[in-house]
């Protein structure tokens, strides 16, 4: 069964003035359109790219100009939206499996990860449940470093020093990780972060360093550690039933266009991580790493998290696909 939600107007305008011309694609994103800071901007230019000289052309619809997450969802779901980059939360709502992405401290980085998954073969299994909605999952695409501390106070070098601050969680697993740690937080919707860090609700969040730098958080974040907790991605989705209205030759083209833009976006975060701190820097944002072992530390209580996290039959899938990449 297909899910249904509201389309805002703009949306929908958008999307019924985009219905007369059947060759555009419509790739809707979270973040802005530029491929100099932004992951998805660099997928968004990269599937674009490779379908000039065919009968496709590509609208990108930066800054959710279609709607929020589940709206965008809804409307991949319902064939009127062709490529969605869309948060790994909303995607795992219906494929739970696909929480393995999240799990803190199972991957050091996302070509563990990339790897990981193409030795499991993990793709139709994350997808069975989504195909039933209309909506497929073909990649991942990566908004920058992993996941690292922000915080507005203090350098954070120590398990110890992370019990002192009050974090934003994305999720109920990112609050449990948050107080296996030692620390509080409280579930904060993005739209209100910026006030409850200024007005100390929160003291700061988990998020790659780019969250901070494209949103202008920098200004009052002026902490960062990194500490690689999972690679940042979000899911890239299309519409199924927009593809399989495709022919071969048009499937084929959208296939390639689909690699074309992994490999802009993989290029990206290549020369992404080599420069990001530097523009952290420059920005007054202090970097402090973890000091030694204290990595180990965290991830020693985070580990009891995967098994609440996946299911046994779940987390062996992602344990064999793991062993099958070494």
């Amino acid at each position: 069964m297909k899910f249904f939600g509201p389309i805002t107007a703009f949306g929908l305008a958008a999307l019924v003035a985009g219905a007369a011309q059947a060759a555009e694609i419509k790739i809707a994103m979270n973040s802005a359109d530029d491929p100099a800071i932004s992951g998805e901007a660099s997928f968004a230019h990269g599937f674009a790219d490779a379908l000039e000289g065919t009968d496709f052309t590509v609208a990108i619809y930066p800054s959710e100009t279609l709607g929020k997450e589940k709206e965008r969802m809804d409307q991949v779901a319902q064939g009127l939206l062709e490529v969605n980059l869309a948060a790994a939360s909303t995607a795992y709502a219906m494929s739970p499996l696909l929480k393995g992405v999240t799990l803190p401290f199972y991957f050091s980085n996302d070509k563990e990860m990339d790897a990981a998954i193409e030795a499991g073969n993990l793709m139709p299994a994350f997808n069975e449940p989504l195909l039933e909605n209309g909506i497929r999952l073909v990649g991942l695409n990566y908004i920058g470093v992993p996941m690292g501390f922000h915080n507005a106070k203090m350098p954070i070098s120590t398990m110890d020093d992370v019990t002192k601050l009050r974090f934003r969680a994305l999720n109920p697993e990112q609050l449990e990780l948050i107080e296996a740690m030692g620390s509080n937080g409280t579930i904060i919707a993005w739209a209100e972060v910026a006030n409850a860090i200024q007005t100390g609700v929160a003291d700061g969040y988990f998020n790659p360093p780019n969250s901070a730098i494209r949103n202008g958080h920098t200004s009052f974040l002026k902490y960062f550690t990194p500490a690689d907790l999972f690679p940042s991605s979000r899911a890239i989705v299309i519409s199924d039933d927009w593809y399989q209205s495709l022919s071969d030759e048009e499937k084929a083209q959208i296939d390639t266009a689909i690699e074309a833009g992994i490999e802009a976006n993989r290029a990206w975060l290549a020369e992404w991580s080599v420069n990001v701190s530097a523009k952290q820097e420059e920005l007054g944002v202090t970097i402090t790493p973890l000091a030694e072992g204290e990595r180990e530390k965290i991830a020693a209580v985070a580990e009891p998290l995967w098994g609440e996290t996946l299911t046994p039959e779940q987390f062996q899938l992602w344990e064999d696909a793991k062993a099958a990449s070494k």
